[in-house]
């Protein structure tokens, strides 16, 4: 059989890439089932959560092929599962994944290193090790041809850039505490974790919440009150649960009309509380220094005097 040669093209990738070790990658004793699924597993992040059956699910393999290079990963020593107790008395689960075999596997295993980086006292990093991309045999990069405006010697304009958005982190003194406190509610709750982006898009919904009356207490136990095993997106399922428990909007207070003050006499209406002018004195004859009844006695005497022809008694 004629050997077929290999080239190997290779693309920059300046985010979202995985570096594997050679002796992964090339370990023909593993199965290409358990190395894949150890590459699928590393490229996860730390607080990646989903089932060996959510796993099966979204594959062209089965359960029992998924459970198997498990097993293979485990035996190997890439793959671990912890038992811990959590101070509360309950039990949870914790699995490891290394891109190194760990001791206690199989023999003929890498004992890992101490994980620092064999550049590091080259001062070059580990981005820096990266091939140039090759192309086919026959390809021609694309020249880049000047523009018109240079072609002749002058000078093209160009449109302003558009002025960059305000980041989270300058956002102002109400946002940011909303901010905070959505970030406290949530803190304990590994499923749902939020990046500062998501808490800014977040923020108004939480700030309406607590101009509404509702306390921190209440938005966290909203918030995290029944959460699914699996959370496939975290501020999906915050934004739904702010939006369906909100609080009710508080009522208007009445408005109330100022009191207006009485007389202290006459009971009538005045604009500050004391005496109206009748009952203060105003416009009312002079009182004698005598009392009332005195002065009416001495009008009966006169009259009665009159009437029998007597003369006025003093």
């Amino acid at each position: 059989m004629r050997r077929t040669s290999l080239r190997i093209h290779r693309s920059p990738h300046p985010s979202n890439f995985l570096i594997v070790p050679n002796e992964l990658a090339q370990n023909r004793a593993m199965t290409y089932t358990a190395r894949g699924l150890l590459v699928d597993l590393l490229s996860r992040p730390a607080d990646w959560r989903e089932t060996c059956r959510q796993m099966a699910d979204s594959s062209p393999q089965g359960r029992k092929a998924l459970a198997a290079a498990l097993d293979e990963l485990r035996a190997w020593g890439y793959y671990r599962v912890d038992v811990v107790q959590l101070p509360n008395g309950r039990i949870r689960s914790e699995a490891h994944v290394y891109d190194r075999p760990q001791p206690g596997g199989l023999p003929g295993a890498t004992a890992p290193d101490s994980g620092e980086s064999d550049t590091a006292e080259r001062g070059v990093l580990p981005k820096d090790l990266v091939e140039v991309p090759t192309l086919p045999a026959g390809t021609v990069e694309p020249a880049v041809e000047d523009s018109p405006a240079e072609a002749e010697g002058g000078r093209e304009e160009t449109a302003p850039a558009p002025r960059p958005a305000k980041p989270a982190g300058q956002a102002d003194e109400a946002t940011r505490a909303a901010m905070n406190v959505l970030l406290r509610a949530v803190r304990p709750e590994r499923r749902l974790p939020l990046g500062a982006a998501e808490a800014a898009a977040l923020a108004p919904m939480v700030r309406e919440w607590m101009e509404r009356g509702g306390s921190e207490e209440k938005l966290r136990e909203a918030l995290l009150a029944g959460l699914p095993e699996v959370v496939y997106s975290p501020a999906g399922v915050l934004r739904s649960r702010l939006a369906r428990k909100m609080p009710a909007e508080r009522p208007a207070a009445p408005v109330t009309r100022p009191r207006v003050a009485e007389c202290e006499e006459c009971r009538d209406p005045l604009p500050k509380p004391g005496l109206c002018p009748p009952c203060a004195g105003a416009g009312r004859p002079p009182v004698p220094d005598e009392s009332w009844g005195q002065v009416t006695a001495r009008g009966m005497a006169k009259v009665r005097a009159a009437l029998a022809g007597t003369p006025e008694a003093t």
